[in-house]
């Protein structure tokens, strides 16, 4: 069973779900992070805010007041790189959702690669390329998100002790069978 496995397909919200079901109650020990709308944006918290552990803060980074939705890059610059760096300390770590806006912050790149080299058991739901080009557009990224977010698909794709699974090739039941076989291998 490979170290790193990164969800792709479906939507972001059935991402999650299988993420939530696989790991369980495992989900309060995993370090990384977790990225929730919540109406008004979107906050970064820890991971294990998907487990209900309370007292975990997050930070705003998206603000859906304004049109277009306004962004603060200083939370993957603080917040984002902390969670990275911190995740090598847990069992396992948890991403949702890699491939906005925060693959053109270096800081942030640079400590996911350092996370990546970590040897750290790794589960991570990611935007779909037709997900990252409606952030590119919305956000005014530009050519340069684009050229990011492949570069970091297509090393991913080189890595032995890395899967790429996409939901939409793989019935739900096998993938929530390879999940849990992650996590229990892993977790």
């Amino acid at each position: 069973m490979e170290k790193r496995l990164f969800l792709t397909g479906g939507d972001a919200q059935t991402r999650l779900r299988l993420i939530v079901r696989a790991l369980d109650g495992r989900l309060a020990g995993a370090g990384g992070f977790v990225m929730e709308a919540d109406g008004t944006g979107c906050v970064l918290r820890p991971a294990a805010a998907l487990a209900g552990v309370e007292g975990l803060p997050g930070q705003r980074f998206l603000d859906y007041s304004v049109w277009p939705p306004a962004r603060d890059n200083e939370v993957f610059r603080n917040l984002g790189v902390q969670l990275l760096r911190e995740a090598a300390w847990y069992p396992c770590a948890v991403l949702v959702e890699l491939g906005g806006f925060e693959t053109l912050i270096p800081q942030f790149r640079e400590a996911l690669d350092e996370l990546l080299e970590s040897g750290t058991p790794l589960l991570a739901a990611w935007k779909t390329p037709e997900e990252a080009e409606n952030w590119r557009q919305l956000f005014g990224l530009g050519e340069r998100f684009t050229e990011r977010t492949q570069a970091l698909r297509l090393a991913l794709t080189g890595r032995e002790d890395t899967r790429i699974v996409d939901l939409d090739r793989l019935p739900s039941d096998e993938a929530e069978a390879l999940l849990r076989a992650w996590a229990d291998a892993h977790a």
